[in-house]
């Protein structure tokens, strides 16, 4: 949903959630962070190495031990995966990597889609606002810490964030500002079943795991019972 790097991060380790956060699934998952926003003063080297990576991703059939991404789960997915990245053109983001159907070798005809970045997307454009479902990682730069909460909460969704940064004040801060059902510091897609999972605004209702997953299953009811069984006459003269 929102995943977002600062630049006292551990940039490395950061991209490595990120990218895996980007393309794992094929991107048909609602907790993926396929809406990258990066501190401006490292955005360059972001953009770069989210290309690089990008290309080492190994597209291939799922029962391939070998395979890091498989097929989108259908023709009307892949068809939407590819309408999207025709928005992002579109709308004027740059498309720095992958954003074509694979038609090689064993792969031609099946629904395999290339990993894909766009670069200099803005949080108004559809590959930003919209869920796409596909590996389609949009790199939005924002100037500071003000910026990218305004930015991480101008969206229909509260699902999810991830957090990126050195600095556990602005940790904190961040953290508690973002409109999302659960946010990640420093790492992301960690669940337990003791984690409660679920969102706000338009993610949907209840939570799953730990103790709130039942409330779902419960009919809260109250009882009040007056020690004295009087109650004043409003209407009394």
């Amino acid at each position: 949903m929102r995943f977002i790097l600062f630049a006292d991060a551990d940039v490395e380790q950061a991209l490595n959630a990120a990218t895996n956060s980007a393309w794992t699934l094929c991107g048909q998952s609602c907790a993926l962070g396929s809406r990258v926003m990066v501190e401006r003063s490292i955005y360059d080297r972001v953009v770069e190495a989210f290309t690089a990576r990008a290309a080492k991703v190994r597209v291939g059939m799922p029962l391939d031990a070998a395979t890091h991404m498989g097929p989108q789960s259908s023709a009307d997915q892949l068809e939407k995966t590819l309408r999207y990245v025709g928005f992002g053109r579109d709308e004027g983001a740059e498309l720095v990597a992958g954003g074509n159907r694979i038609e090689r070798d064993a792969l031609a005809g099946g629904y395999f889609v290339e990993p894909t970045v766009f670069a200099n997307a803005t949080n108004d454009m559809r590959i930003a606002r919209e869920e796409i479902f596909g590996p389609v990682a949009a790199l939005i730069p924002f100037d500071d810490e003000e910026d990218a909460i305004a930015i991480a909460n101008d969206t229909a969704y509260g699902l999810t964030a991830g957090l990126w940064t050195q600095n556990v004040g602005r940790a904190h801060r961040v953290a508690a500002k973002i409109r999302a059902g659960i946010v990640w510091v420093n790492t992301y897609r960690y669940l337990r079943w003791t984690t409660p999972y679920g969102g706000f605004k338009a993610s949907g209702w209840g939570r799953e795991n730990g103790l709130e997953a039942l409330d779902s299953y419960l009919d809260t009811r109250t009882t009040v019972v007056s020690t004295t069984g009087r109650f004043p006459d409003a209407y009394a003269s």
